[in-house]
């Protein structure tokens, strides 16, 4: 068995952070290239959506992104469509990492990200996440800043469901951090149909993020500030991810008790538990 093989073997079922497994991969990356693309492509296909295979994409999609192996790209876009399966592969990383992926991975195709944005069937988070690339893209001059005000503009009439969900504060947060106060009104309304809560979010909120990249020198530091940038060291990355995944202590009575980390909080917000009530409680 190679070196490589080893540590492939070692991203499943690892009991801890498999810091010398990734190390292997990102050294010998021409040999864990293949592999590692051959274990996102089987899990998109339906060959293989094991959780040892899930585990294998997850570490492997950072380094994807690290090495900005644009050939993920299209099968990452996939998964992403079929809904709650995007987080059966990658878990917490929908809602965490997953824009700064996709960013690292953008292969030109605009077409596949809008259609990512668009589409009622696709995950939430996904959704957000495929907003939340569009306008870095936007705010680093890969699309013109007039097409992406063109175009979520056209969000506002076109997304669904037209009720409170997660991809319009993705889409208010867009609109907000490029600095669009052309769209405020559009927000404004957005707000007061309820499609983004006003008790998780409020109004007054997005008009001070909109002041803020407003008042900034360069909308790309505004999205670098948020997370929302390409992955330059997947360790980095994953580091984050860890730290997630330590759960927060559970008090005496807990009435949240059972409701699991992406389920939707109890609150009624329509944001994810731990982006809502965890460790509020």
């Amino acid at each position: 068995m190679t070196l490589v093989q080893m540590a492939l073997d070692d991203l499943s079922g690892a009991e801890t952070f498999p810091l010398d497994a990734l190390m292997t991969l990102r050294q010998k990356w021409s040999f864990a290239r293949g592999p590692l693309l051959d274990a996102l492509k089987s899990f998109a296909s339906g060959a293989d959506r094991s959780p040892e295979n899930a585990e294998k994409v997850i570490f492997g999609l950072h380094l994807m992104a690290e090495k900005r192996e644009a050939e993920a790209w299209e099968p990452l876009l996939s998964v992403a469509m079929e809904g709650e399966v995007l987080y059966d592969m990658i878990g917490d990383a929908v809602s965490e990492t997953l824009p700064a992926i996709l960013l690292s991975l953008y292969s030109g195709d605009l077409e596949g990200l809008k259609k990512l944005v668009e589409a009622p069937q696709a995950d939430e988070w996904g959704r957000v996440a495929a907003l939340e690339c569009y306008s870095a893209l936007a705010a680093t001059g890969v699309i013109p800043m007039e097409d992406a005000k063109t175009y979520l503009a056209s969000c506002f009439e076109t997304l669904q469901p037209r009720e409170n969900h997660p991809v319009w504060y993705g889409w208010q947060g867009c609109v907000a951090l490029l600095g669009l106060s052309e769209l405020e009104p559009l927000a404004a309304r957005a707000f007061r149909q309820g499609f983004v809560d006003r008790n998780a979010l409020g109004f007054e909120d997005f008009q001070a993020d909109l002041r803020a990249s407003r008042a900034a020198e360069n909308l790309a530091d505004v999205f670098e500030e948020r997370g929302i940038k390409p992955i330059e060291d997947a360790l980095d990355a994953l580091a984050v991810l860890d730290e997630q995944d330590e759960a927060p202590p559970e008090p005496a009575e807990n009435k949240f008790k059972n409701v699991g980390r992406n389920d939707p909080c109890p609150c009624g917000s329509g944001r994810k538990y731990k982006k809502c009530c965890l460790g509020k409680e």
